[in-house]
C-alpha cells in the first residue's frame, strides 16, 4: 500500500487529511444523539464525506476518515475498545472506493456526472459494506455488540445514506478541488497511485469478502426473525460461528485492499488514458 505512505511526502496531501477529518467530525458530532446502537453507531449523514473525499483526495481521505472517526468517538463520548475497529473500518471506507474507482475507471476523473452514478454507487456500496463488516467483526469479537446488529446498521448508514450524500456533493466539490489543484492526481506522482496488474483480483476479493460478511449478518437476522425470538442470536465472541465467518470476510477485505493498492511495475489498464498530473508539491 505504497500510496498511503508516499502521500505523507506532500504538504497538500497532509492538509487534505486534516480537511477530510475536520469535515467528517463537524458533521458526525451533531448527530451523535441520533443513536441506532448506543455507544457504537448513529444516523450518519456524514457518511458521504469519506466517499466524496476518497474520489477527490485519494489516500489522504482514508487517513482523514480514520482519524476523523476516532476524534468523533472521543468528543462524542463513544470511545470504546471497538474504536480500534472503527479506525480501520473508516480507513477502508474511503480507501476502497478510491482504489476501486482506479481499477474500474482508470484515470477518468470522478466528476459526479449523472453517467457516473452507477460507478459511484458500486464503489460506495463496497466501501460501506466493507467498513461495516470490519467494525462489526471487531466489536463482536470483543463481546460488545452482536455481529449482525452492527453489520446491518452500519451498512445502511454507509452504503445508502453515504451514496445519496456523495451523489449530491461530488459534482460541486469536484469543480472546487480541480480549480484549486487539490485532486490527488494533481499532487502525487502517477507511480504512487496507479493500479497494479492484480488490482482487479483485489477488487473481486474485497467485494466478495464484503458481500459474504453482510450475507452472514442478514441470514442470522432472518433466522432470528423466523424463530420468533425464541432463540438467542448470539454473535459475540470469537468462538461464535457467525463472528468467525465475519472474521474470514474481514480478512478477505484486508487482503483484497492490499492487492488493489499500487504494487509497482507497469500499470494495468490505465496506460492509454493516464492523465498528466498537475501542480505536484513536495513537502
Amino acid at each position: 500500500m505504497r500510496d498511503i505512505i508516499a502521500m505523507w511526502r506532500y504538504t497538500k496531501m497532509i492538509v487534505l487529511v486534516a480537511l477530510t477529518g475536520a469535515a467528517y467530525v463537524a458533521i458526525l458530532l451533531p448527530f451523535k444523539i441520533a443513536t441506532i446502537v448506543p455507544g457504537f453507531t448513529e444516523i450518519r449523514p456524514a457518511s458521504g464525506i469519506p466517499i466524496v473525499c476518497a474520489l477527490l483526495f485519494g489516500p489522504a481521505a482514508a487517513w482523514g476518515s480514520a482519524f476523523g472517526n476516532l476524534v468523533g468517538d472521543i468528543f462524542g463520548g463513544t470511545l470504546t475498545p471497538g474504536s480500534i475497529a472503527g479506525f480501520i473500518g473508516n480507513f477502508l471506507f474511503a480507501y476502497i472506493p478510491y482504489r476501486m474507482w482506479r481499477a474500474l475507471r482508470g484515470a477518468r476523473a470522478a466528476d459526479g456526472s449523472a453517467l457516473q452514478l452507477p460507478w459511484l454507487a458500486a464503489c460506495a456500496a463496497v466501501g460501506g459494506i466493507a467498513c461495516a463488516v470490519i467494525i462489526a467483526f471487531g466489536v463482536a469479537a470483543l463481546g460488545l455488540v452482536p455481529y449482525p446488529v452492527l453489520a446491518i446498521a452500519i451498512t445502511l448508514n454507509n452504503s445508502v445514506i453515504g451514496t445519496i450524500v456523495a451523489a449530491i456533493l461530488l459534482p460541486i466539490l469536484y469543480r472546487l478541488a480541480r480549480s484549486f489543484g487539490l485532486l490527488y492526481t494533481d499532487i502525487m506522482e502517477p507511480s504512487e497511485y496507479r493500479s497494479g496488474k492484480i488490482a482487479w483480483s483485489g477488487m473481486i476479493l474485497t467485494t466478495a469478502g464484503a458481500v459474504f460478511g453482510l450475507l452472514v449478518a442478514i441470514s442470522v437476522s432472518i433466522a432470528g426473525q423466523v424463530s420468533g425470538g425464541g432463540a438467542e442470536p448470539g454473535g459475540t465472541g470469537l468462538s461464535d460461528p457467525q463472528v468467525l465467518a465475519g472474521g474470514i470476510a474481514a480478512l478477505a477485505i484486508l487482503i483484497g485492499s492490499v492487492l488493489m493498492s499500487p504494487m509497482g511495475g507497469r500499470p494495468a489498464g490505465e496506460q492509454s488514458i493516464e492523465e498528466e498530473p498537475l501542480g505536484r508539491e513536495d513537502a
